[in-house]
């Protein structure tokens, strides 16, 4: 079983009905390819924008198909690979895809949360011995 967690910036907010679609859509496809997860999302009225984290598992070939089209998809950006390998058994087996709108409130007592945007989540990963990729990623982030 593979897994896939990564992190992302919406490139517009989405409101309620737009999440329900995206969910609706993902998790109909995720039952017929037998991908299971969990998808939340944030809304950050500091930076403006809003935020993905999801975790992804299911049969290597599938799970490559998901994360070609989740990379592609132009509803977000700054795409950032937390976590992936393989695992015996999965971490989410009753979920096509969980799902939660998750708001300030929730993350104030979340030890080690960092928005994307911040300098602190970008300094986490280089504490970690950024590879490469990443460090091309962040300069892009920044810009010239």
């Amino acid at each position: 079983m593979k897994y896939i967690v990564y992190v992302s910036k919406a490139k517009a907010p989405l409101d309620r009905d737009q999440l329900a679609g995206l969910l609706d859509a993902s998790r109909r496809r995720n039952t017929a390819d037998g991908i299971t997860g969990l998808l939340l999302y944030r809304y950050s009225e500091e930076y403006e924008g809003g935020y993905f984290i999801q975790a992804i598992e299911g049969p290597e070939d599938a799970l490559s198909d998901l994360w070609r089209r989740i990379s592609s998809d132009r509803r977000h950006h700054t795409i950032v690979t937390l976590s992936s390998g393989t695992e015996t058994e999965r971490m989410f087996p009753e979920w096509s895809m969980g799902f939660k709108n998750v708001d300030a409130q929730d993350l104030a007592c979340m030890p080690g949360f960092t928005e994307i945007d911040s300098e602190a989540f970008w300094q986490n990963l280089k504490s970690n011995a950024m590879p490469e990729a990443l460090e091309l990623l962040r300069g892009f982030y920044d810009g010239p």
